[in-house]
């Protein structure tokens, strides 16, 4: 009987340890910077969220995340930890207690709050990253409530002028969040007069291209290539992660990656500030360009390449956890290889390329095999396109 005490004791033992282990993608640096991941949109129940800030660190730590930006609500109706429980707190205190816990794993987290404001009105709401206090920005914003009768619109227009006013003063980087929320935007999502003038302003500095309520958002994926503004995701999570990440299938929670020059604060401010970002969410990237081509190359790897007179194969590899999908590209009509290939995390395969008649000789001293990779975007419906050249060892050529 005991040894079957033991045993049991023993398994559950195991089952504990296995419930626990880390779930972190793996996602290679680039030439010259360091790829960060993080979250910059998170809630506590120092808001309206039901997870303390210290398990906002702990869940970061199992998702392998570098970073986090805890974004309360600032308004006075969304601080629930004062307002139910008459704690000793304020607008930072969620912000503390994130950074006083991360030490013990090394995550860097950003002093943020959110600017929730023309909610069922218009879309408002903007996280404002790298403050100094929480409590003078929503002070700046409320000073308008009630001072226009009526007219609602004005009053959540100078609110959300005054809160991004005063976070600009303290160094804030300024994101509007989730242009498509159906609470905000119920038909279409738009620009409103209002975002125009910030914009001009300079009082937008990234947008939330992808949100966990409300999924990707390709116009304001496609604002941010057209308007040069930072691309950021986030979760938002109000709930336990375990409730927006499905890890059992091996999901993995949004993510923005930002191209840093180094680990560190500054470097994460300076990347977002050079516009050094993409977002990685429900299997696909977003990015511009300049910073999806190096990372792909980084990701995927092209290697034991052998010639035939009729055939060239390689294998290639996915370096990352990020899958892959490859779609032949205009330029390689006189070639034969595969037109759609998923090229899981971590897979490695083969491929084999032949002319046009797979009986025949390849005809040709030189070629170039192109793909798009339909799940990393570099526009709305632009995915990127890469292109491998490969020349016949002499004795094959033409």
């Amino acid at each position: 009987m005991k040894k079957i005490l033991l045993v049991i004791a023993g398994l559950a033992v195991a089952l504990s340890l296995t419930a626990t282990v880390p779930h972190r993608s793996r996602i290679p640096d680039i030439p010259g910077y360091k790829t960060l991941k993080g979250d910059f949109h998170l809630h506590t129940n120092f808001s309206d969220a039901s997870v303390w800030p210290v398990t906002r660190v702990d869940e970061a730590d199992f998702d392998g995340l570098d970073f986090i930006s805890i974004t309360d609500h600032i308004e006075t109706h969304h601080q629930h930890m004062i307002k139910d429980f008459a704690a000793d707190a304020d607008r930072n205190s969620s912000y503390q207690m994130a950074l006083k816990a991360a030490k013990k794993y090394g995550i860097l987290v950003i002093h943020g709050a959110e600017l929730t404001r023309g909610t069922r009105i218009f879309p408002g709401h903007f996280n404002t990253h790298f403050i100094t206090d929480g409590n003078a920005i929503a002070e700046a914003s409320e000073a308008h409530n009630g001072k226009y009768g009526q007219d609602e619109f004005r009053q959540e227009e100078e609110a959300i002028r005054s809160g991004l006013k005063e976070a600009r003063k303290q160094g804030a980087f300024l994101v509007w969040n989730h242009p498509d929320w159906e609470q905000q935007a119920p038909n279409e999502t738009k620009l409103w007069p209002i975002h125009t003038e910030l914009l001009n302003a300079g009082l937008i500095d990234g947008i939330e291209i992808i949100n966990r309520f409300s999924g990707y958002d390709p116009e304001a994926f496609h604002w941010a290539i057209e308007k040069d503004l930072a691309i950021v995701t986030g979760t938002d999570a109000h709930k336990p992660m375990f409730q927006w990440v499905d890890y059992e299938k091996g999901e993995y929670r949004p993510m923005t990656l930002v191209f840093a020059k180094d680990r560190t604060l500054d470097g994460i401010r300076e990347a977002l500030d050079a516009r050094r970002t993409a977002a990685y969410a429900d299997g696909c990237v977003y990015g511009k360009a300049e910073w999806l081509e190096p990372l792909f190359k980084e990701c995927f790897e092209v290697s034991n390449i052998k010639y035939t007179e009729k055939k060239v194969t390689f294998t290639v590899r996915n370096l990352s956890t990020i899958p892959i999908i490859l779609k032949k590209a205009p330029g390689s009509e006189n070639l034969t290889y595969c037109r759609l290939q998923y090229i899981n995390g971590e897979e490695e395969i083969s491929f084999s390329v032949n002319g046009t008649d797979s009986r025949k000789p390849i005809g040709v001293s030189e070629f170039d095999v192109n793909f798009y990779v339909d799940n990393w975007l570099t526009d709305v419906d632009t995915p990127l396109k890469v292109t491998y050249h490969f020349v016949m060892p002499e004795k094959y050529r033409k």
